[in-house]
């Protein structure tokens, strides 16, 4: 069976706007110690948007951290401007990111998974949304786009997602998962 740590002695390191790191000294159940370095992230929001039942809206962008342009699920952390308790506040970042990076507002939103990022050493958690019945914004119901925030919108067919992942161009996990669980509706749905 397995056993539980106890923590016996904790430090913040690391403060930062989006995310902080924690030292922790932890006891074993063999009564050695050990430590454990966490990162504590605010909770972020992945969607699938659906322009029809075969086709999706993704955005490539330039990730520092990979040093390289990756194409993903439209994303984003749910902030101070996102109201209501954990899941009506997860609702409003996924309507908000929809509408900052692809333009599109979602007729029907529906969640599809809640999940931890990297559970290995952080307690970052994302929640992924189907969204479809999109209709396009314009004018002053475009929200800004985050500081520094330059994508491409790139449409998607399913067969497309298909060979991209195949070939092994999807590397992002939040955008496989939406893959997975789009594959999965496509069959328990008759396509």
């Amino acid at each position: 069976m397995a056993d539980k740590e106890q923590v016996i002695a904790s430090e913040t390191i690391y403060q930062g706007p989006i995310f902080s790191v924690e030292k922790q000294k932890v006891q074993l159940a063999d009564g050695t110690t050990a430590q454990r370095d966490i990162v504590h992230h605010v909770l972020a929001v992945g969607v699938l948007p659906l322009v029809d039942e075969d086709h999706a809206i993704l955005v490539r962008q330039w990730r520092a951290a990979a040093g390289d342009f990756v194409l993903e699920i439209p994303a984003g952390k749910v902030d101070s401007r996102d109201h209501g308790d954990q899941k009506a506040a997860c609702e409003a970042a996924a309507i908000r990111e929809l509408n900052e990076e692809i333009r599109y507002h979602p007729g029907h939103l529906e969640e599809f998974a809640l999940g931890y990022e990297g559970v290995g050493f952080t307690d970052a958690q994302m929640a992924f949304y189907l969204a479809s019945e999109m209709q396009p914004l314009s004018g002053d119901d475009k929200l800004p786009r985050d500081h520094g925030e330059s994508l491409d919108l790139v449409t998607l067919s399913f067969a497309e997602m298909t060979t991209l992942y195949q070939d092994g161009k999807l590397n992002d996990i939040k955008t496989l998962m939406a893959y997975f669980y789009w594959t999965n509706w496509r069959m328990n749905n008759g396509r």
